[in-house]
């Protein structure tokens, strides 16, 4: 090998060494925008979820106020607690008629007869569960939900209004009601 070769396999490996840095610099070059695109795309979603803010209020409800007359039990505030829940009150009364397998009576749109002797505790423990099952979305544990029967599959599902989450609820309770 003489010197001119050499020279030149040395020029070839510097020029090629010189490539190598620049597509390294042009790969760092990459990573740092997309890096900064990352950054900023951050920034964005959180910009927008400080914007639309939920406030998670905590759902408060008066304590139901039940007088037993006989063998009846009168659940005296129900339309107030369905007015705090924003829930149907027909829905509540189809959940708490096939709760007791009993006659309801609602009268005057502000109070139920119950045909039998039922505790303010005992129908609190039933409301309770009333919410836990049909009212409070389970992903954000909102109490913004609606009941919603789909024709086709005839399942009765819980819509999150604030999420948009869905899950199917036990329709058992509602097998006779018709959802508009």
């Amino acid at each position: 090998m003489n010197d001119n070769d050499s020279i030149s396999l040395i020029n070839s490996s510097i020029q090629t060494i010189k490539q190598n840095i620049i597509l390294i610099d042009n790969t760092e070059i990459k990573k740092q925008q997309n890096k900064e695109q990352y950054v900023k795309a951050l920034d964005r979603i959180l910009l927008l979820l400080q914007q639309h803010k939920f406030t998670k209020t905590k759902l408060s409800l008066a304590k139901p106020e039940v007088e037993i007359k006989g063998a009846r039990s009168i659940w005296l505030n129900y339309s107030k607690i369905c007015n705090q829940m924003k829930m149907n009150s027909v829905f509540v009364n189809q959940y708490f008629k096939a709760q007791f397998y009993a006659q309801l009576l609602i009268k005057n749109q502000k109070m139920i007869i119950i045909g039998q002797r039922i505790k303010s505790k005992v129908l609190e423990s039933y409301l309770i569960d009333f919410l836990k099952q049909y009212l409070i979305c389970q992903q954000c544990k909102m109490a913004e939900t609606k009941l919603v029967k789909n024709r086709k599959t005839k399942l009765i599902s819980k819509e999150c209004k604030v999420c948009k989450a869905t899950c199917t609820v036990d329709e058992s309770k509602f097998k006779y009601f018709k959802f508009p």
